[in-house]
Formats: C-alpha cells, structure tokens, sequence
C-alpha cells in the first residue's frame, strides 16, 4: 500500500513531467469570485486567446478562437478554433485551420458567469452540476479573464487552465496587470502564463 509521502512524490513527479502540456500542481482549487450579474448577451461573439495556461486540447495551435452563440435549445454554442503551422527553418509554409464545436450551459441561473463547457470526446472538466468555465472579469468590449480548475483524484491534485481573451486579436489588455495581481491573491502562479501566436493567421 503506497504511504503518504510516497503518493505526495508520485504526484509531484507527475506534475513535473506533465507540465509540458498542462498546469498541474499540489493544493485544492481556490474558490475565486465569478463576475456578478453577467450579461451573457453582452458575452456572445467571437474572442481571441491573447495568453492562457498550457492545455492539451490547444497544444500546437497558434490564432486561438473563441465563438459563443445561442442555441436553439437555450444552451450555448461554442466553436473553438486555431491554426496548425508548418514552419521549416523558421518560416511557416504551411497553415491548417482547426476547429471543434461544444456546448455549454449555465450551472446556476443565480451565477450566469459559471458554465460547463463539454466538448465531443472529450470527457468533463468536472462533474455536471460544477462549472469548469468561470468567467472571473469581463468589460464585454475589450477583455474576458476565464478560470477552470478541476481536482481530478480524492488527492490534493489540481489542474488548471486560465485564458485572457480579447476582443480585438493580439491586443494586449490595458489592465492585464490587475488581472494577474487578482489570481495571484488567490495562489494562482501566473508565470504560467504563455502569449498566444497571433501572427500569420
């Protein structure tokens, strides 16, 4: 039977070896303030990823795209897309766009800024009455700051993703200083943070 500290070792050997692809690290996730009175109308439309955490579903994507619409059901449409370059000696010869279509919906009408985001073939970030998409701040016009954190095992274990989005593709928000200081209070670690390709797109 494996101890206490021998689990604590394995999982920090896996969250090193791991990081390649996704931010994984010891604790619980934080519970982060959602944006109040969300107006999802005001939300809807195309969004760029100007600097997010390391995901496996955006590895090797540049040009990262974020489109939400209503549904007939109610629900939201989202269609996520990027671009895959081919670049030889530096140069990129080849650009093949990406995109896949998912769903989302509102956890909690109370708290509109919470969705679960699902994704064909892909399983949930968490479990169906936990949002996996939280909208932390937004101005709708300019910037959205978005939060998921999921704890995979009964262990201390989470995974996180975090995206800045903007409305304009490449344009760095004016107070995406604020923003990090915001999720460094609640134990973020920010230097995760990797830009977003948005040239040649």
């Amino acid at each position: 039977m494996m101890t206490m500290t021998t689990s604590i070792f394995v999982l920090a050997t896996l969250a090193a070896s791991a990081n390649a692809f996704l931010v994984m690290s010891l604790g619980k996730c934080p519970d982060i303030p959602i944006k109040e009175d969300l107006d999802l109308n005001q939300y809807l439309g195309k969004w760029y990823s100007y600097e997010n955490f390391d995901a496996p579903f955006q590895f090797g994507l540049s040009c990262i795209t974020a489109n939400y619409s209503i549904r007939p059901d109610g629900n939201i449409k989202v269609l996520n897309g990027g671009v895959k370059k081919l670049k030889i000696f530096g140069r990129t010869v080849m650009r093949t766009p990406t995109n896949i279509e998912g769903e989302a919906r509102i956890v909690n009408s109370d708290r509109p800024a919470g969705l679960a985001v699902k994704f064909p073939g892909q399983p949930d970030m968490g479990d169906n009455n936990k949002a996996n998409y939280n909208i932390i701040s937004t101005d709708y016009r300019t910037y959205s700051l978005v939060y998921s954190c999921s704890q995979p095992t009964l262990l201390p274990v989470k995974v996180e993703f975090v995206w800045i989005l903007t409305r304009e593709r490449g344009v760095r928000p004016d107070n995406i200083n604020a923003l990090k200081t915001n999720l460094r209070v609640y134990g973020v670690k920010t230097e995760n943070f990797k830009p977003v390709d948005n040239t040649e797109c």
